[in-house]
């Protein structure tokens, strides 16, 4: 048995409740051909709901007569077809209301009580039938939709009246409305099994969702929410949802295959542009332009490791779209261990340009932080293809410092940390000699006295008497160009990890001369 209360919201469009109660019970339906004195002859006990099948011009006596005795009969509401809900007339007059209300007999209008009276038949009954239909309808919509996944959800939607949800393994939504967190939790523990799981919130709403089959990955999941909870309404829902789930499941598939492809194009890509040290050739460049990088522009190299195992290509969107959120755009290729990142302007950005990228890589990391985690580095700032290949380098190796440093949110930003720390962390790397010619280089000028006098003085464990001479020279000499040396690179050598920097940096330099 099923309050009539709960019924209405799921008949045909303009159906409404005229007047009386709607809190009455049914387990079946009537129709009844006639007008209103030959349908009240027709009554029976235990009709259940009876459906005027022919349309009710007015509410009159003849009309009071027949809720009597459907009153008499049990019956707990009159489904009345009446043409269009929304004209003027006929209309429900104080006494009729009020005897309705007395009598404890609902009267429900519908533009087509045949319709409605199916459906009602439907809704009480085991719902294979409508469950069938739905079913059809949605391998139909399967077959006739184009590529695109909203296509697929907006036509479901339109065939079962209730908005789909499209949810991640974990139960966050993709597309449409979220779950409940109980629900989410449900659903992402649940596995191996294909059929519907039903779970109710606190706020009564009974969700039903249907895992989608990919082969690859984690799953999906389609769902529904349902405010009435009907047997034959979920049969239908969950019916439909299943098949429609094997449409959605392959064109996820269709879709992962192309986004594999094109991952592994702008892979080799990369690479390709790395190997050809600064200078690519005109086709290569070709290919750069056609994918929408920006060779010659200044560019600051990300890179994003993951701290967990991780589909880079299933992630592409959620990476783009967290830094999207942030107003920073960025080119993205997939990693083995994450993601290689770049954002290109034309003009050499200053300052606070700079520390402004590396604020908003920050918060993108922040915020993809509820589906993966990772460590964060972020290069300095180089112009042209060689540039771009260095940033990304130097972000690479940030990103490895990172994953020691909790301290920092697993994120390095090599402007922030100095040339002389991050000598230490490169020098196992490609970045290492190119970071200790730049750092050294302002002592360069006046034939490399500088630079000799710093090599000396490392060389020395930093005494001043023995580096004078070595030198042959006074040690004011000696103290005045340490002081120099300070001031023109920027260090404190009385610091031991910088000396310790400064002397591999001088010592590899030496060796490359």
């Amino acid at each position: 048995m099923i309050p009539v209360g709960e019924l209405v919201p799921l008949l045909p469009a303009g159906t409404a409740v005229l007047a009386g109660p709607t809190s009455g019970t049914a387990d079946h339906v009537r129709g009844i051909v006639g007008p209103p004195e030959q349908v009240g002859r027709a009554i029976n006990p235990g009709d259940g709901i009876v459906a005027l099948l022919t349309p009710v011009d007015r509410f009159d006596a003849r009309f009071d007569v027949l809720l009597r005795r459907a009153a008499a009969a049990g019956v707990p509401a009159l489904l009345v077809g009446v043409g269009d809900v929304g004209r003027a007339s006929p209309s429900v007059g104080p006494g009729t209301a009020a005897l309705a209300e007395r009598l404890g007999v609902g009267i429900i209008v519908t533009p087509d009580p045949w319709a409605a009276s199916v459906r009602v038949h439907e809704l009480l009954g085991s719902g294979d039938a409508p469950a069938a239909r739905a079913a059809l309808a949605a391998a139909r919509i399967g077959l006739d939709a184009g590529p695109a996944l909203d296509e697929v959800f907006t036509r479901l939607a339109s065939e079962l009246g209730h908005p789909v949800r499209f949810l991640d393994a974990s139960g966050r939504p993709l597309r449409g409305d979220g779950v409940a967190p109980d629900t989410a939790a449900l659903l992402a523990r649940t596995l191996g099994t294909s059929d519907p799981v039903w779970a109710t919130d606190a706020d009564g709403e009974t969700v039903v969702a249907v895992p989608v089959p990919t082969g690859i990955g984690p799953r999906a999941w389609l769902a529904v929410g349902l405010t009435v909870p009907l047997p034959a309404e979920r049969a239908t829902v969950a019916a439909a949802l299943q098949v429609a789930a094997v449409a959605v499941g392959h064109r996820l598939v269709l879709t992962r295959l192309d986004d594999e492809r094109d991952a592994r194009y702008r892979m080799a890509m990369l690479d390709d542009l790395r190997a050809a040290d600064g200078a690519p050739a005109p086709p290569l460049v070709q290919r750069t332009l056609a994918a929408g990088w920006e060779l010659d522009a200044w560019h600051i190299g990300i890179r994003l490791v993951a701290r967990q195992p991780v589909d880079a290509v299933a992630l592409r969107r959620e990476v783009e779209t967290a830094f999207g959120a942030h107003d920073l755009p960025v080119v993205v290729v997939e990693q083995a261990d994450g993601w290689a990142l770049w954002t290109s302007v034309v003009d050499e950005p200053d300052r606070v340009t700079v520390a402004g990228v590396a604020a908003a890589v920050r918060s993108a990391q922040n915020t993809l932080r509820s589906a993966v985690d990772t460590n964060a580095g972020v290069g300095s700032v180089h112009a042209g293809p060689a540039g771009l290949v260095r940033t990304l380098g130097e972000a690479g190796d940030a990103a490895r410092l990172a994953a020691g440093r909790p301290e920092s949110g697993w994120f390095v930003h090599v402007d922030r940390l100095g040339l002389a720390q991050l000598l230490l962390a490169w020098t196992q790397t490609d970045t290492f000699l190119p970071a200790a010619e730049q750092l050294l280089a302002p002592l360069e000028r006046g034939g490399g006295v500088l630079r000799a006098t710093l090599a000396a003085y490392l060389d020395a464990e930093s005494s001043v008497a023995e580096t004078a001479a070595v030198l042959g020279v006074h040690r004011n000499t000696v103290w005045d160009r340490i002081a120099r040396i300070e001031r023109l690179i920027g260090v404190d050598l009385k610091d031991p990890e910088t000396r310790l920097a400064l002397h591999l940096a001088t010592r590899a330099l030496g060796a490359a001369d």
